[in-house]
């Protein structure tokens, strides 16, 4: 059990990554930590709620309603976190959005949406997590990117500078807290099938644009990137610092 008696606060963990990875900790002894606007996932074939689904497979878990993008509700959040289970060794920023436009399309509000919830909502989450990690004696923290904060995509301007900067943040946190033990990292998925990916991939032309640029036969899974949060935030990844780990399917290695 490569979590065993550790606890992981899980944003975005409803469904998608964001569910499979609560899973997957789960079942590595991890207590979670589930944190969502929603409990209910909007994917028929993601029922149970997530924290029941871990409890029902014999873990612990607790689903605390947040929206991370209100600061007030991040840190009642981790209040909550700590009555429960003490401590919080795993934070996973995971919770996420995409727009698809191009700049001169963008309008004020969606600037606001998208910054808040891909980059604001990870600020929150890490400003109030560290001091608990740091009194533990360090923590591990897994930012979720993506190739896009590497690679630039058409129409997607916000997610792009969003993503951008989760990767600088990433590694400033890690220079400033590592040597205290708290490794930060992230990972870079590529396209995954998941509900926020599900409206451009039933766009037969954006479709065959993600099929093209993926190198091998098949889109990811939510538990393709879970299984790199596992590997991130055990000990089996104690000399990772500062590093985002890209699970595309080789899309940026053509």
């Amino acid at each position: 059990m490569r979590l065993a008696h550790q606890v992981a606060f899980i944003t975005g963990a409803a469904s998608g990554i964001g569910r499979a990875t609560a899973i997957r900790f789960a079942q590595e002894g991890a207590r979670i930590v589930v944190v969502d606007r929603q409990e209910d996932s909007r994917l028929e074939s993601e029922s149970p709620p997530t924290a029941a689904a871990i409890q029902a497979a014999g873990g612990e878990a607790v689903f605390v309603r947040t929206d991370v993008t209100q600061r007030a509700q991040v840190d009642a959040a981790v209040e909550a976190a700590l009555r429960q289970y003490g401590r919080l060794d795993i934070l996973v920023n995971n919770a996420g959005i995409f727009k698809r436009n191009a700049i001169t399309d963008v309008s004020d509000d969606e600037w606001e949406q998208v910054l808040n919830l891909n980059l604001r909502g990870y600020f929150y989450a890490c400003r109030r997590v560290i001091p608990e990690m740091l009194k533990q004696g360090g923590g591990k923290i897994v930012n979720m990117s993506s190739i896009h904060g590497l690679l630039g995509t058409a129409g997607g301007l916000t997610y792009c500078v969003s993503k951008g900067a989760v990767e600088n943040l990433t590694r400033q946190l890690a220079v400033e807290y590592g040597r205290q033990g708290i490794y930060v990292n992230a990972i870079a998925p590529g396209t995954i099938k998941t509900a926020m990916s599900k409206p451009f991939r039933e766009t037969p032309a954006i479709l065959a644009d993600y099929e093209r640029n993926t190198l091998l036969p098949r889109l990811g899974e939510p538990e393709d990137v879970a299984n790199c949060a596992l590997f991130l935030a055990s000990h089996e990844s104690d000399f990772v610092l500062g590093h985002t780990l890209v699970c595309d399917g080789g899309w940026t290695i053509w």
